[in-house]
């Protein structure tokens, strides 16, 4: 990853976990049985990158997700695993132009009680958010696209996996309020670097669970 990246990548997360930290508060199972297990899965369109026209073509986006947060027995807490995958198609032809990869292992949970979001001018409310370190893998080329009505310069880590900040946030069903109300088809979620780029798209499938 080069220089540049880097340091636009630390100094964005740093801003993004700030802004966290300020309304959410440690997953900490309340009594020894509680035994949390969620998994989560999304998949389908990305709502944040819509189909698009570049210079060279069409364009398309879909995004998967699949996350587990799970009781820990040694600490007393709440742990994450995401995996992401996004990958964007020129329409037309229906070939793949670009994809990107991320995974995390063991991340620290959070509950967050409100989320103001810039993007769709709602607050979340009681969404799960898991980060910590990981990786990621893209394809070698660079690409602009839009990415929330503006055009961003995607990742390159020149197909080959680069330690980043992965994150996931969940909103298990798509709850807002300011104004109140429910997002379209419910629950999404969204998988990415955090301040950086990722993926949203709705939940396929939210199974909350106590575990012996």
């Amino acid at each position: 990853m080069n220089t540049k990246l880097k340091v636009t990548t630390a100094l964005l997360t740093s801003l993004f976990l700030v802004s966290i930290i300020a309304v959410s508060t440690p997953a900490i199972a309340t009594k020894p049985d509680d035994r949390l297990m969620i998994n989560i899965m999304a998949n389908g369109d990305d709502a944040d990158i819509p189909p698009y026209e570049s210079e060279i073509g069409f364009y398309r986006a879909t995004t998967l997700i699949v996350g587990k947060i799970r009781f820990d027995k040694d600490s007393d807490v709440l742990q994450g695993r995401v995996e992401f995958h996004i990958k964007i198609y020129e329409i037309e032809s229906g070939e793949k132009v670009y994809t990107i990869k991320g995974k995390l292992k063991d991340g620290a949970v959070s509950i967050i009680p409100f989320w103001p979001c810039d993007v769709r001018h709602v607050t979340w409310t009681d969404l799960w958010f898991v980060m910590g370190e990981g990786m990621i893998k893209t394809t070698d080329m660079d690409l602009t696209i839009l990415y929330r009505g503006f055009p961003i310069a995607l990742p390159n880590t020149h197909g080959k996996w680069e330690t980043f900040q992965v994150g996931m946030m969940v909103s298990p069903k798509g709850e807002h309020i300011a104004p109140q109300g429910t997002w379209e088809d419910g629950g999404w979620a969204f998988g990415g670097i955090p301040g950086i780029f990722g993926g949203v798209t709705y939940l396929t499938n939210y199974m909350e669970k106590l575990v012996p």
